[in-house]
């Protein structure tokens, strides 16, 4: 017996078995290409959102010797916050919408 699960886009009911799979998200037959279209879109903006995180930092060496007490207090915000994994990626690697 096939395990059941519902398309990503439409809902619909579906044995595994026949569910087309793209970037961990399942759909239909027929919503597939709106899948495929959702999860590019999806992944672009997650990119751009972890992109912004890291941008204050590039150019600059964080590695303990090289990175004073003083410099490193200022950026401990932005650091933490680049560190943190969002829901927004959380979902997209579970194949949420």
């Amino acid at each position: 017996m096939n395990k059941k699960v519902k398309c990503s886009i439409c809902k619909t009911e579906c044995e595994y078995g026949e569910m087309y799979e793209y970037r961990g998200a399942l759909s239909c037959e027929k919503c597939f290409d709106e899948l495929q279209t959702k999860r590019d879109a999806e992944r672009q903006q997650i990119i751009e959102a972890e992109k912004h995180k890291t941008d204050k930092f590039k150019g600059i060496n964080l590695s303990n010797d090289s990175i004073g007490k003083a410099n490193k207090q200022i950026l401990q915000a932005d650091i933490e916050i680049a560190k943190k994994e969002s829901k927004q990626v959380n979902d997209y690697e579970r194949g949420n919408f």
